[in-house]
């Protein structure tokens, strides 16, 4: 895929470190009393830990009018913790039982873009919801470039180190190419660029539409 590095706008490196905080972790609808679009189904938004899922969605959000949520944002407002001390305290059994009734609750809404955590594939069920109620975009990242985008470790419990990154991503790109509808490469692009990208791509396969 193509590659821009000229257009204007913060790269998904700058935009894609820190986790949200509380105040945006909420559902983001644009003050708009008529969006100008409109989705036909939920957008699922997959890919390795910082690839530019959230930032992606929040700006297609704010651009073509329609909501959009963070889920592993949503799970640490309701719970009032971090992801890191949830894997502390329950483990990763507990967290992605959370995560997968997350996911079946923001799947039966109606249609908004929905942004995933990178070990949300891992469970059968979840894979299954993902193809089964909505349409999926795939951000594709490399282990290297992951560590590049990552300020702090310490906030990723599934991060330890380069070599284990790249083993991770091999293991789950299986899982990410069975559901993805749509796979777009973020390497060297800014967020207006894969969003462009991501809309175009929506507007082709009807699920993103032009109210009337």
């Amino acid at each position: 895929m193509e590659q821009s590095n000229k257009a204007s706008g913060r790269t998904v490196e700058e935009a894609a470190a820190p986790s949200p905080s509380a105040a945006e972790n909420e559902v983001l609808i644009p003050k708009s009393d008529r969006p100008t679009y409109e989705l036909a189904r939920p957008v699922f938004f997959v890919g390795f830990m910082v690839a530019g899922k959230t930032s992606v969605s929040r700006r297609l959000a704010r651009s073509c009018g329609v909501a959009s949520v963070d889920l592993d944002g949503f799970i640490e407002r309701r719970e009032g913790k971090p992801i890191n001390q949830m894997f502390v305290e329950i483990g990763e059994d507990g967290f992605r039982a959370m995560e997968t009734a997350a996911l079946d609750e923001f799947a039966e809404k109606d249609p908004m873009l929905i942004s995933c955590g990178g070990g949300i594939v891992l469970r059968p069920e979840n894979r299954e919801i993902l193809k089964s109620k909505g349409f999926v975009v795939y951000l594709q990242v490399t282990a290297e470039q992951a560590y590049e985008r990552i300020g702090d470790v310490s906030t990723r419990p599934n991060f330890r180190d380069l070599p284990t990154a790249r083993k991770t991503i091999q293991a789950r790109l299986p899982m990410y190419e069975d559901v993805a509808d749509v796979m777009v490469d973020t390497v060297g692009k800014n967020i207006p660029t894969v969003a462009h990208e991501v809309r175009r791509a929506l507007e082709r396969e009807g699920v993103l539409c032009q109210r009337r």
